[in-house]
């Protein structure tokens, strides 16, 4: 789904989602976002699994000098993110506003795409929102942290099995932006997790090399 309007659009925010209607849409004003000339984009997952995809195609569509990227189950207050998007458009390109849980992106089109987009090769919901974050960061942006009142609508499970899926991704990035000593990102004192990081490092290793970063960007 794609709403737009005719003239200059001013950003766009998208919305990558597996649902035919997502929650986050009762926090739309369709109207607002008409007066302000800015275009809503919601692109569904047509089964690749990958949220890092979905806001790539989305961005990929895109007319807006702003890009604002929300996860679907998003509750939070509108008139505050349209306030933080008229902003961003007024300052300098050196700025992006960030959240995590949920994760919320909002940064100049040209930047987004000079850096290459969100990374493919992280697993679906497995710390992508940290690996840009941290690229951002690495490129010389200035990280503004995001308080609208943002939280989410559906339950977040943290099974055993989504969990280890997080600390490899975060283990990849730490590696990779060397957020971290790598000393203090493998070493464990269970000789089976520290197996573990070494085999996540081998993996992340073999995925960097074989693996396309992104329909933009190798």
């Amino acid at each position: 789904m794609v709403t737009r309007f005719l003239g200059k659009v001013k950003a766009s925010i998208i919305i990558p989602t597996i649902d035919d209607n997502p929650m986050i849409l009762r926090y739309i004003d369709f109207k607002k976002l008409e007066e302000d000339n800015i275009e809503l984009i919601v692109v569904k997952d047509r089964g690749w699994r990958n949220a890092s995809r979905t806001r790539n195609i989305g961005a990929a569509v895109a007319r807006g000098e702003i890009l604002c990227f929300i996860d679907d189950d998003a509750a939070f207050n509108f008139n505050e993110l349209i306030n933080v998007i008229n902003e961003i458009s007024e300052k300098n390109d050196k700025v992006f506003y960030w959240s995590a849980l949920p994760h919320i992106l909002i940064i100049r089109s040209d930047i987004f795409f000079k850096i290459g987009g969100y990374d493919e090769r992280y697993p679906l919901r497995g710390s992508e929102d940290t690996e840009i974050r941290e690229r951002l960061k690495k490129a010389g942006l200035e990280l503004e942290i995001l308080d609208i009142g943002l939280k989410h609508l559906r339950e977040q499970a943290y099974d055993k099995r989504r969990q280890l899926t997080v600390n490899k991704a975060l283990t990849w990035t730490y590696i990779e932006y060397g957020t971290y000593p790598l000393r203090r990102v493998i070493f464990r004192k269970n000789p089976i997790e520290f197996a573990r990081r070494i085999i996540w490092l081998i993996e992340w290793l073999l995925i960097k090399r074989l693996r396309k970063r992104s329909i933009f960007y190798h």
